[in-house]
C-alpha cells in the first residue's frame, strides 16, 4: 500500500530530475559554437568530435537495463545526474579533441542512463494517479531545455567561459541530486517486479520500438534539416531562418503540456493515431509547401505530431508483461534511437537524388506508419 502523500512528493521528485536532465543536456548545446571555436577545429574534424556522444549514447542504451535492475531506480537517478554533470564540466575542460571526445562518451552514455532511469520512475508514479502524467513530465523537460539555452545565451553575453558556465549548472544539478538521495522517504512502496530482467522481446515490444522508430526518425529531420529547408528550399531571410524549428519546438511543448488532458479522453492508441496523421499531414504540406507561412504551419504540425509519441510509448511498454520497465524502455528507445541517427542520412541521401521538398514528402509515410503500427497494437493486444 502506498502511504498517503507518498505518491506526491514522488511525482515532484520526479518532475525535478527530468527538468534537471533537460537544464544539463541543453548546457552543451547552448555552447557548442563556442566550444569549436575554443579547440579550432574544422567543420570536418568537430563532427568527427560530436559522433562520439551517440556512440555513449548507444553503450549506455546497452547497459542501463542491468544497471537499473542491479542498483534500482533511486540509486541510477543521483548516479546518472552526478555522472551527467561531471562529464559536462569535463567537456567544458577539454583542451584537445581526445578529451573533448570522451568527455562527450561520457556525456551520452549519462544522458541515456538519466533518460532511461526517470522515465522508468515516472512509469512507476504513474501507477498512483488514475489520470496520465508522463506527457506533461517531458514538456517540463523541453521547457527546461528552453530555460538552459535562455542561461547559455545570457552567460555568452556577459563573458561567461563554457567552463564556468558549466561549473554552476552542475553545482546546482549535483546538489539537488545529494539532496534527493539523502531523503529517504521520499520513494513510494512498489511491488516487487517479478518478471525476468529481460527476454527475447515479443510482438508488443517490437511495434512499440517500431512506432518510436517513425517518430524519432521524424524528430531526428526537424532537429537537422529545418534550418536547411527554410534557407535552401524556400530562399527565407536570415531573420527567419529559423522560424520553421522555433514553430517545431513551440508546437511539441505545448502539445505535450496538453499531451496528458488529451490521452485522458482520447487514449493512448488513438493519441498515436491521431498525432502520427498530424506528422505525415505535416510533412506533406511541406513538401508541397509554396512558401513560408504554409511551411511554419507544416513545421507546428510535425511538432504536435511528434510531442506525445514517445512518452506514450514508455507508458505502454512499462505494462510489458514479459520484461521488466527499464529493459523494456531500454530496448523501444535502442530501435527508436536507430531511426533518430537514420533520419538525417535518409534525409540528405533523398534530397540529394530527388530534392528536399521530395524528402519531406516522403517523410509523410513514417507518420502513416505509427497510425498503422498504432491500429495493429489495438488489434492484436487491446
Amino acid at each position: 500500500m502506498i502511504k498517503k502523500g507518498e505518491g506526491s512528493t514522488a511525482r515532484w521528485t520526479t518532475t525535478m530530475f527530468f527538468i534537471l536532465s533537460g537544464l544539463l543536456t541543453a548546457s552543451w548545446s547552448s555552447r557548442i559554437p563556442d566550444m569549436q571555436r575554443y579547440l579550432k577545429l574544422s567543420n570536418a574534424a568537430w563532427g568527427t568530435v560530436l559522433f562520439a556522444m551517440p556512440v555513449g549514447q548507444v553503450a549506455g542504451l546497452m547497459g542501463t537495463g542491468w544497471l537499473l535492475a542491479r542498483f534500482g531506480v533511486r540509486r541510477a537517478l543521483t548516479a546518472a545526474t552526478i555522472l551527467l554533470a561531471l562529464v559536462l564540466v569535463g567537456a567544458g575542460a577539454s583542451q584537445s579533441r581526445i578529451q573533448l571526445m570522451a568527455a562527450l562518451f561520457g556525456l551520452g552514455f549519462g544522458r541515456t542512463l538519466l533518460n532511461i532511469s526517470v522515465n522508468t520512475r515516472a512509469t512507476e508514479v504513474q501507477r498512483f494517479y488514475p489520470k496520465p502524467i508522463m506527457v506533461t513530465f517531458h514538456g517540463l523537460w523541453s521547457l527546461a531545455c528552453f530555460g538552459a539555452a535562455g542561461i547559455g545565451s545570457i552567460m555568452l553575453v556577459n563573458g561567461w567561459l563554457p567552463l564556468q558556465h558549466f561549473i554552476l549548472i552542475a553545482a546546482t544539478a549535483i546538489g539537488l541530486a545529494l539532496l534527493y538521495e539523502w531523503r529517504r522517504d521520499h520513494n513510494p512502496h512498489v511491488a516487487p517486479d517479478k518478471r525476468p530482467l529481460f527476454v527475447k522481446p515479443d510482438n508488443y515490444l517490437v511495434l512499440l520500438g517500431l512506432i518510436t522508430f517513425c517518430g524519432m526518425l521524424c524528430e531526428s529531420v526537424l532537429f537537422d534539416w529545418s534550418v536547411n529547408f527554410f534557407d535552401k528550399v524556400l530562399d527565407a531571410p536570415k531573420a527567419l531562418a529559423t522560424v520553421g524549428y522555433t514553430a517545431f519546438t513551440l508546437a511539441m511543448t505545448t502539445g505535450r503540456l496538453l499531451g496528458d488532458r488529451l490521452v485522458g479522453r482520447f487514449g493512448p492508441i488513438r493519441m498515436l493515431v491521431i498525432n502520427g496523421g498530424l506528422m505525415a499531414a505535416g510533412f506533406l504540406l511541406a513538401g508541397l509547401a509554396p512558401s513560408i507561412a504554409p511551411a511554419i504551419v507544416a513545421f507546428a504540425f510535425i511538432g504536435l505530431g511528434a510531442s506525445v509519441i514517445v512518452p506514450v510509448v514508455y507508458v505502454l511498454a512499462a505494462k510489458s508483461k514479459k520484461m521488466q520497465p527499464a529493459y523494456a524502455l531500454a530496448a523501444v528507445t535502442l530501435v527508436g534511437y536507430c531511426g533518430f541517427l537514420l533520419g538525417p542520412l535518409l534525409t540528405g541521401f533523398i534530397s540529394e537524388v530527388l530534392n528536399m521538398q521530395w524528402a519531406f514528402g516522403i517523410l509523410a509515410l513514417s507518420g502513416l506508419g505509427i497510425c498503422g503500427l498504432a491500429l495493429r497494437l489495438q488489434r492484436k493486444f487491446f
